[in-house]
């Protein structure tokens, strides 16, 4: 693990323990060089998840970026940011948005809807002008 501080490869790790949901595994760990104290998160990985884009274009999949972005769509509603991390470290393998809108809709206050389009005006009819 590089020291995010020097940048150097010795560091050691001086304390381990499981997160409370045992989902990851929490290192305190020492650099060597520099004796700058950090922590980091491990996390098992079976399996490499990967996003389909609409273009076609596969990327490998992040929770980190997943739960930031829905952190800000919903920065205006009541949704605890618990539940977000939660609802992200329960993605599996079935498509993303059928997976949040299960895990948010319940309790969500209101889903937007698109608003209905507005009727069309005619114009009103012109006036002659007298000579």
């Amino acid at each position: 693990m590089r020291c995010p501080k020097c940048q150097s490869l010795d560091t050691q790790v001086k304390d381990s323990r499981p997160t409370e949901d045992s989902a990851a595994i929490r290192r305190r760990r020492v650099c060597l060089s520099c004796n700058f104290r950090f922590t980091t998160f491990e996390r098992v990985q079976l399996r490499e998840l990967t996003v389909i884009k609409r273009n076609g274009r596969r990327l490998p999949f992040d929770r980190d970026k997943l739960a930031r972005s829905v952190e800000i769509s919903l920065r205006k509603r009541s949704v605890e940011p618990e539940r977000i991390t939660r609802s992200a470290a329960a993605v599996r393998s079935r498509p993303i948005s059928a997976c949040w809108r299960a895990r948010l809709k319940k309790g969500t206050p209101f889903i937007r809807r698109p608003a209905p389009p507005l009727p069309r005006r005619r114009p009103a009819p012109r006036r002659r002008r007298r000579r």
